[in-house]
C-alpha cells in the first residue's frame, strides 16, 4: 500500500491537499524528469494523477493544481510537439523547490553520474551537431543533452538530429522534441489485437441449409410466375386467332 507523506509546517502555509500534491510532483520530477527549458519536467495527464490519488475527483485534482499555479509554486505548460497534443508538463518553480532545501531547478554546469560512456556520446554528439551546423548549445540545453545521452542510443539521437537539418532547422529543441515525442509514442500501450472466434460446424451447416431453402424458394415461384406468364400469353394468342377468324 503507497503512503501519503506530506509536511505539517509546508500543509500549514500552503493547504493540506497542496502539500499533499507539490511532495508527490517533488518526488515524480526528481525521479523521471525531462530537462527542458532551464527546468525538469515530468507530462501526465488528469487521469493519471488520479491513479496516484484515488481517494479525489478529477475535478478535485484540477482545483488543487490551479492553486498550486496561482500560489506560484509550480509552472504548468504544453510541450507536445503536435498542437493537438494537450497534455499538461509539470515543474516546480524557484519557490516551490525553495520548500526542499534547492534553490535552483536544474545546475548550470551538466552533471553526468556516469562519466564514462556517457560522456563519450555527449561528445559524439556535440560533434554531430557542429557537423550539421546548429546553433551552440546554450547552459540550460547542456542538461537535456545530458538527459538524451542517457536515455537514448546514438542513432536515436542522430535520426532525430538529420530529421531536424532536413528541415532546415539548426535549433536543439526541436530535435530535442522530436526525441521526446518518439518515447512518449513507444511508451504507450500497443493496441489490443482481437481474437476472431470459429463459427462452429453446426452454425455452417444451418446458415448452408437456410440458403438452400431461400434458392428452393427462389426457385419455385420463379417458374409459377413463368407458368403464369405462359397461360397469359396462350390465352392472348387464342384471343387473336378467334379475331381473325371473325373477320
Amino acid at each position: 500500500m503507497q503512503k501519503i507523506t506530506f509536511g505539517k509546517e509546508l500543509a500549514k502555509t500552503i493547504g493540506l491537499n497542496e502539500s499533499i500534491v507539490l511532495e508527490t510532483l517533488y518526488e515524480r520530477v526528481e525521479k523521471e524528469g525531462t530537462p527542458l527549458n532551464g527546468r525538469v519536467w515530468i507530462e501526465r495527464t488528469y487521469r493519471e494523477w488520479q491513479e496516484d490519488f484515488p481517494f479525489w475527483s478529477i475535478a478535485t485534482i484540477k482545483r488543487i493544481f490551479s492553486s498550486l499555479k496561482k500560489q506560484g509554486l509550480i509552472v504548468m505548460e504544453q510541450h507536445g510537439k503536435h498542437r493537438y497534443d494537450r497534455t499538461n508538463w509539470y515543474a516546480l518553480s524557484d519557490e516551490g523547490r525553495h520548500y526542499f532545501g534547492q534553490e535552483k531547478i536544474v545546475e548550470e554546469e551538466t552533471q553526468v553520474g556516469e562519466t564514462g560512456n556517457i560522456q563519450d556520446k555527449i561528445t559524439i554528439v556535440e560533434k554531430q551537431l557542429k557537423k550539421l551546423r546548429f546553433f551552440p548549445l546554450q547552459t540550460s540545453q547542456k542538461s537535456e543533452l545530458a538527459h538524451v545521452c542517457k536515455t537514448f542510443s546514438l542513432e536515436q539521437i542522430s535520426q532525430a538530429l538529420e530529421a531536424t537539418a532536413e528541415r532546415a532547422i539548426f535549433a536543439w529543441k526541436y530535435a530535442y522534441k522530436i526525441l521526446l515525442t518518439n518515447q512518449k509514442s513507444s511508451a504507450k500501450p500497443k493496441r489490443r489485437i482481437i481474437r476472431t472466434e470459429k463459427v462452429p460446424d453446426w452454425f455452417q451447416q444451418e446458415k448452408h441449409k437456410d440458403a438452400a431453402e431461400i434458392t428452393q424458394e427462389w426457385n419455385e415461384e420463379t417458374l409459377a410466375k413463368r407458368r403464369r406468364l405462359l397461360e397469359i400469353q396462350g390465352k392472348y394468342q387464342q384471343q387473336k386467332k378467334t379475331t381473325f377468324s371473325l373477320a
